[in-house]
C-alpha cells in the first residue's frame, strides 16, 4: 500500500517579495528602454518631416522659378514681376500654341498664405504658417499650400546691370577683378521704397545707388526656415539662423531646419 507524503512547504513571504522586486526591476528596465527609444523615434521623425517639408517646397519653387521668362511672348511680359524680400511673382509662356502669359499656370506668385504675415517681415505671425502657390490668372489672392509649418521665408536676387554676361559683384580680397563664389551682389525690391526695381542690398539692408530693373535679374536665392509641428520633450535652447537680410533668433523646444537654394533663371537675359 502506497503512503502519500504531504509537503506543506511553499514560498515564504520574503521569497515572494524578492521575486516581485526582481520582476519589477526587469519590467522597469524594459519600459525605460522602450520609452527612451519611442521618444527618440518620435523626435527624429518630426525632424525628418520638417526636413522633407522644407526640401520639397524649395525644390518645387526652384523648378518653376527657373522657367521665369520662358518663350517671351509679344502679348504680356514674361519674367519677374515682383522681386520682394518675402514674395516673388513671375510669368512664362508655357503654351507653345499661343503668344501670351494668360494661361492658368503662366503667372505664379509664392508667398506666405493670406493673413499669415500681416507686417510683411517674412516671419509668420503665429510662428508657423503655410507657403502658398498663387495662380494669378485664376485667383490673385488665394493659392494652394506647398508647405506647412514654415517660420520664415526670404528671397534675394542677383543681377547683371551692365549686361556683360556676368553677375554684378563686389570684389573681395584677394582682389582679382573676377567674380569669385560668394561675391555676387544680392538685392531685393523694398515695398517701403518708392523706387520700382531692385533697390536694397540684401547684405546690408541699405539702398542701392540706383534701382536695378527687374529684367536685369539673372538668379534668385531662396531661404525657407521650417520647424517641427510640435515642441519636443527636451529643454529649450537658443538657435540662430540667417534668413535673407535677417538674423532669426529662437529660444524654444522646437527643432528648425533652414534650407537655402540658388536658382539660375536660364530664360532671363536671353
Amino acid at each position: 500500500m502506497m503512503t502519500l507524503i504531504k509537503n506543506n512547504k511553499g514560498f515564504t513571504l520574503i521569497e515572494i517579495l524578492v521575486a516581485l522586486a526582481i520582476d519589477f526591476i526587469v519590467l522597469a528596465g524594459i519600459y525605460t528602454a522602450f520609452y527612451t527609444q519611442q521618444k527618440s523615434h518620435v523626435k527624429e521623425q518630426q525632424v525628418v518631416d520638417a526636413q522633407q517639408n522644407v526640401r520639397g517646397a524649395a525644390e518645387f519653387m526652384a523648378r518653376e522659378i527657373r522657367l521665369a521668362g520662358m518663350q517671351r511672348p509679344t502679348s504680356g511680359v514674361a519674367g519677374i514681376l515682383i522681386a520682394g524680400p518675402h514674395s516673388i511673382q513671375f510669368t512664362m509662356n508655357r503654351n507653345e500654341d499661343d503668344d501670351d502669359v494668360a494661361d492658368p499656370d503662366e503667372n505664379i506668385k509664392y508667398e506666405f498664405a493670406a493673413g499669415a504675415d500681416s507686417d510683411n517681415n517674412g516671419i509668420a505671425d503665429t510662428e508657423a504658417a503655410s507657403i502658398t502657390r498663387i495662380l494669378i490668372n485664376v485667383d490673385p489672392v488665394n493659392g494652394d499650400t506647398i508647405a506647412d509649418d514654415i517660420y520664415a521665408i526670404a528671397f534675394a536676387y542677383a543681377y547683371d546691370d551692365d549686361q556683360d554676361g556676368e553677375l554684378d559683384f563686389t570684389d573681395a580680397a584677394p582682389l582679382n577683378g573676377r567674380l569669385d563664389p560668394g561675391e555676387e551682389t544680392w538685392a531685393y525690391d523694398d515695398p517701403g521704397l518708392a523706387a520700382v526695381g531692385l533697390d536694397t542690398d540684401n547684405a546690408t539692408g541699405l539702398p542701392l545707388p540706383a534701382a536695378i530693373s527687374f529684367n536685369r535679374i539673372r538668379s534668385v536665392r531662396i531661404w525657407i526656415l521650417a520647424r517641427t509641428r510640435n515642441p519636443l520633450r527636451e529643454a529649450a535652447f537658443t538657435k540662430n539662423f540667417v534668413v535673407g537680410d535677417k538674423i532669426v533668433n529662437r529660444t524654444d523646444r522646437y527643432r528648425y531646419r533652414l534650407l537655402t537654394a540658388t536658382v539660375k533663371c536660364r530664360n532671363l537675359g536671353i
